[in-house]
């Protein structure tokens, strides 16, 4: 039983995860009453839960109220990709042109955390460092629009990126470095480069993404 203390976002928190690392499958059906007595809860903090969720695009609402896990395949993914790079080149490249030392310290630590995730293969601590650079971004960039289209993806994201590293492992060390080196640009105040970083650290994740979905 969860405490009751900001349950409805712990219950987001771990329906999320359970999304985001696929054990919850795409189109799956999400039951409030099954999830309320797994939990030992009401179904109302259930059914906030499931709301926040459909507000991060991880689940979508079905007939009679119901809800099932957002669509994932290869279709989709080629749409969000379409989206997610043109927010994320263009916050890329404003932030090399605004970032501030305190800036730059924040996303060098982010940096060192996902540098540590390639030990042992830590999925979660690279995709918590991935978010906290993505954030920083973000917020750096200077548009709360962008921003907030971003941040609403970025639960997707996490699934991509999951999906890419545990089928194809071999990526991780490549997209750290693409990392590496938008910080090094972003630093050196090279807006294009920053952004050209971006788009490739995406193509990565999409494409492995894809192709683990078409392998199957």
């Amino acid at each position: 039983m969860l405490k009751k203390e900001n349950l409805s976002d712990k219950l987001a928190e771990i329906i999320g995860k359970k999304i985001i690392h696929n054990e919850l499958k795409s189109g799956e059906i999400i039951y409030e009453t099954q999830l309320a007595k797994e939990w030992g809860v009401s179904r109302s903090p259930v059914r906030d839960a499931l709301r926040m969720l459909e507000q991060n695009r991880l689940v979508e609402r079905g007939p009679k109220g119901s809800y099932r896990v957002t669509e994932f395949s290869p279709a989709s993914i080629r749409h969000y990709y379409e989206i997610i790079d043109m927010l994320f080149q263009y916050a890329f490249a404003k932030t090399a042109q605004n970032a501030t030392k305190d800036i730059l310290s924040i996303l060098k630590s982010a940096l060192q955390k996902i540098k540590s995730s390639l030990k042992d293969m830590q999925m979660e601590l690279y995709l918590e460092g991935v978010l906290q650079f993505a954030q920083a971004i973000l917020k750096t960039a200077g548009n709360p629009i962008v921003e907030q289209m971003a941040l609403e993806l970025m639960p997707t994201a996490q699934r991509i990126q999951w999906a890419s590293l545990t089928h194809h492992p071999e990526n991780h060390k490549e997209v750290i470095v693409q990392v590496q080196k938008s910080y090094e640009n972003i630093a050196n105040k090279k807006p294009r480069e920053a952004a050209e970083n971006f788009a490739m650290f995406a193509f990565i994740h999409i494409n492995a993404a894809i192709q683990s979905m078409e392998a199957e």
